[in-house]
């Protein structure tokens, strides 16, 4: 695992996160270190775990397939000691194993993939401090481009001041999960989705995702001091008191302001609904032609 140093290293492990994320399971990093876990290894895992890894598994070189290649026997082996729907490798590990990836895939009975290769892009934009550093901007959308997928925040909907629903925008306050990496202030387009697919309530399902206008911050024009993740949810509504829930950032739409009246405050507030309603029609029509 690097920090930059190796942008491969990253890359690999986005295309692990984008993948996992496609497939809705966890996304395990199998780090090979020289000896026990370091300190850099514990620094690390925080980041990531802000960045989409739910977890990290450390081992010795030792396990690592003699001569470096990724080939039948070694990812069977893998697959025995860690079951695996899916594995994302280093595509010269892969050639290093003599290994071709459709038949590894068949013979072992996972999805085995190599991660593209970077190509011309810049070795700091293919790093985890360059997506934390894009994402503490609020440039969600480059932090999504890098790893491959929008970022997202896990947590759970707790109570908090009320005030959105005395505005006619009811908000889901988020108690947030260790290590979350926030977006910085403003208002979001993304995507609320309760975590438990059993859940039902009001016009709600849970593992359906729904369209959320995200309100990052300290509430300027009541002069909060707290800072919240509040997702709005568009066209639905359900009591969500206590479910685990992730939001999924698209695209900033706009930065924090203190307004003058509460009036002035409800008619950006339905502005800033229909920005969000654009950004994700035009994120689902992009996804359609990609």
């Amino acid at each position: 695992m690097s920090d930059g140093a190796q942008p491969g290293g990253d890359r690999l492990v986005w295309s692990g996160v984008a993948e996992a994320r496609r497939l809705g399971v966890a996304c395990v990093l199998l780090l090979l270190v020289p000896s026990p876990a370091e300190a850099a290894v514990e620094d690390d895992g925080r980041l990531l775990a802000g960045l989409g890894v739910d977890a990290i598994c450390v081992q010795p070189l030792a396990v690592a397939p003699a001569g470096g290649g990724w080939d039948e026997s070694a990812v069977a082996t893998l697959v025995a000691k860690l079951p695996a729907v899916a594995l994302v490798l280093d595509p010269a590990a892969v050639a290093g194993g003599g290994g071709d990836l459709a038949a590894l895939g068949r013979r072992t009975g996972v999805a085995v993939h190599a991660v593209d290769s970077p190509g011309q892009r810049q070795p700091d934009r293919l790093s985890a401090a360059y997506v934390r550093e894009r994402l503490l901007a609020g440039d969600v959308a480059a932090a999504a481009e890098t790893v491959g997928c929008p970022h997202r925040v896990a947590g759970v909907v707790v109570h908090g001041e009320g005030r959105g629903s005395g505005l006619g925008f009811p908000t889901a306050n988020l108690a947030l999960a260790e290590h979350s990496v926030v977006p910085g202030d403003g208002i979001y387009a993304g995507w609320f989705t309760v975590v438990d697919r059993s859940w039902s309530d009001g016009d709600m399902v849970g593992g359906v995702r729904y369209p959320a206008a995200i309100s990052i911050g300290r509430n300027p024009t009541f002069a909060g001091r707290r800072r919240t993740v509040e997702p709005y949810v568009l066209d639905a509504s359900a009591n969500l008191y206590g479910q685990p829930v992730t939001t999924d950032f698209v695209e900033r739409v706009r930065v924090p302001e203190r307004f003058d009246s509460i009036e002035e405050l409800i008619a950006t507030m339905h502005r800033d609904v229909e920005n969000v309603r654009s950004v994700l029609r035009a994120a689902q029509g992009s996804r359609r032609l990609g």
